[in-house]
């Protein structure tokens, strides 16, 4: 411990030297003025320079060609800590008053000189780094599909600063703060850590990183997630995958996503990865309607916020073939180890920061998707993949020699070896011609059929042996997800209505929706002042948090399904009914035939 004494000639010691011989031993020279300090502050400020400079990696400093002045100065704005003019610096004198002896120096006084220094490097002739193309990606001002120019930051989530979305320069500045100061910063932000290594030089204070990217994914039951960590080592191929257009205002065009084909834990990577479907995951982007009423009018302005959904892909084939009977093309793309790691960090930065707009026409999902490759992997960032449609942006991966489509040229081949996955009609159509052989079923088209009232199909649900009504059973499956869509579209209208709806369903519709909007944004479920990719502690409170929200929201969804079929009109719950009821009939009528077949094979 120094005695006061001792502190003082300390103080002087240092002044001394600093009057004597300036910061010109480095290539970076600091020239501290001293007007207008007291000796004490003199010190402080000496002590400063000293170390900001130590914590600049030699190749940083190498690029200064001229000495750096910093002022010290009491007339700034109070929320300002310093300003670079002219290459010269002035500081908040005031910042000078919370360094303390024998302590370490204020984060916010380092943090201000490495800001302001990087500025003076920045708009040097060395620099220019803000209006690189790359920094510009990473950082969220994207490219525009339809004219020159970028979009405004949308990559609030999870930011250690909002003022680094005022523009590029600002982003450069902010980013160099924590990349010297932050020793795990290369973890939580780790495509920016490798932009700044490749133009400034590396950093030493780096740390070894957890691999695998957490990300929010979601379940099958409705209100449901849990956290993925994905490790890009099990990724064997990233596909891109384009849903057909169907009849729908918002779908006719199809939909673009982006399959990760997952090996199963335990197989080496390689193309029978190919076959563990149930471990693929599909990257979708999507409007969340945090609303009870879907608007093609807000889907035009952009109301809706667009976010990027984790999906099982057994759950997306069964959407869209099942349900929506719409096929699926899974074509690989050219991407080799180090592209897909890059692609999935971009993919965990957007999960947990993106707050953008989803536009039917200029923002949607092809857009989106065309943004997340390019800035994921750059060598695609030129001449860019900006397209409108899920079929445009195909044709450019295929022109760019991406995407390989000739997978598809045998559909039959195709859908055996996964690259293609059939819409259920044509299985439909099948099954009922199956039927036909054997009953009068009035129509031969399946779409006809499925269309016809459950009363109509009643008819025929005793008629049929075991094969026919088998048959029979599927279809009246199909027949009712396509009586719970239409359900569902009549409930988005009567909720939608104040003079219709139900209060208390409207309220509890609205809270679950906004817990699902935690769940698909995930930087809601984390507490604190972190930034970018979570920490293994923030991992630890996601999980928890997506825990406790999934077992709150899978009972209440289901309780609120069954509440609001008494809110359909009478028509469609009687149709809902009947279509239950020719399910059952047809259930035990399998049954008893199948007993039948045992009684007549068993042996005597």
């Amino acid at each position: 411990m120094r005695t006061r004494g001792q502190v003082r000639r300390w103080r002087w010691a240092v002044l001394i030297a600093w009057l004597a011989a300036p910061l010109a031993q480095a290539a970076l020279q600091l020239e501290l003025q001293p007007q207008g300090l007291s000796a004490t502050q003199i010190v402080a400020a000496e002590r400063a320079l000293q170390q900001v400079r130590s914590r600049l990696p030699p190749t940083w400093q190498a690029r200064f060609q001229q000495p750096v002045q910093v002022r010290w100065s009491d007339t700034l704005p109070a929320h300002v800590h310093g300003r670079a003019r002219n290459g010269t610096i002035t500081l908040q004198r005031a910042l000078l008053d919370t360094v303390q002896d024998d302590e370490p120096l204020p984060r916010p006084l380092e943090a201000a000189l490495i800001h302001e220094l990087t500025h003076v490097l920045d708009r040097s002739p060395q620099g220019g780094w803000s209006r690189d193309a790359r920094l510009r990606d990473l950082a969220g001002w994207q490219r525009r599909p339809w004219k020159l120019g970028r979009t405004a930051n949308a990559f609030s989530g999870r930011s250690p600063d909002d003022y680094e979305r005022t523009r590029p320069a600002e982003f450069l500045a902010v980013n160099a703060e924590h990349l010297l100061l932050d020793p795990d910063y290369a973890c939580r932000r780790p495509a920016v850590a490798a932009w700044f290594a490749a133009h400034l030089g590396p950093n030493d204070q780096a740390v070894r990183c957890d691999s695998r990217l957490p990300l929010m994914q979601a379940e099958e039951d409705a209100g449901a997630a849990t956290l993925l960590e994905l490790d890009p080592a099990r990724i064997y191929a990233v596909d891109y995958l384009l849903a057909e257009g169907n009849d729908q205002l918002m779908s006719r065009w199809g939909h673009s996503m982006l399959r990760l084909v997952i090996c199963a834990p335990g197989r080496p990577r390689g193309p029978a990865c190919r076959m563990d479907l149930s471990h693929h995951r599909v990257l979708s982007y999507r409007a969340f309607v945090g609303d009870v009423q879907i608007s093609s009018w807000r889907g035009l302005t952009g109301a809706y916020p667009a976010r990027l959904f984790v999906l099982p892909l057994n759950q997306v084939i069964n959407e869209y073939t099942q349900v929506e009977l719409r096929g699926l093309s899974s074509v690989p793309l050219a991407l080799d180890a180090p592209d897909i790691a890059s692609l999935l960090e971009r993919v965990a930065q957007v999960h947990w920061s993106y707050d953008g707009r989803y536009l039917f026409v200029s923002n949607n999902c092809a857009v989106e998707t065309g943004k997340l490759l390019q800035e994921g992997v750059p060598r695609l960032a030129s001449p860019g993949l900006n397209r409108i449609t899920p079929r445009g942006l195909l044709t450019r991966l295929e022109r760019q020699g991406v995407a390989d489509a000739s997978v598809l040229a045998d559909r039959e081949q195709a859908t055996r070896q996964g690259y293609y996955f059939a819409s259920a009609e044509d299985h439909y159509q099948q099954l009922f011609d199956a039927a036909r052989q054997q009953l009068p079923l009035g129509t031969a088209d399946v779409g006809h059929w499925l269309r016809q009232p459950a009363s109509e199909r009643a008819r025929w649900v005793e008629q049929g042996d075991l094969r026919a009504t088998a048959a029979l059973l599927l279809l009246e499956q199909a027949a009712l997800r396509r009586e719970e869509l239409r359900a569902r579209d009549v409930l988005k209208r009567l909720l939608g209505d104040p003079g219709n709806a139900d209060g208390t369903a409207r309220d509890a519709l609205r809270a679950l929706l906004e817990d699902t909007g935690q769940l698909i944004s995930p930087a809601a479920l984390v507490q604190g002042d972190g930034y970018g990719l979570p920490s293994a502690d923030e991992r630890v409170q996601a999980r928890a948090a997506a825990a406790r929200l999934s077992a709150q929201g899978v009972p209440a969804w289901k309780a609120l399904q069954q509440q609001l079929k008494h809110r359909l009109p009478q028509a469609q719950q009687r149709e809902l009914a009947l279509i239950d009821s020719n399910l059952a009939r047809l259930g035990a009528r399998m049954r008893a035939l199948a007993r039948e077949d045992e009684g007549r094979v068993a042996p005597h």
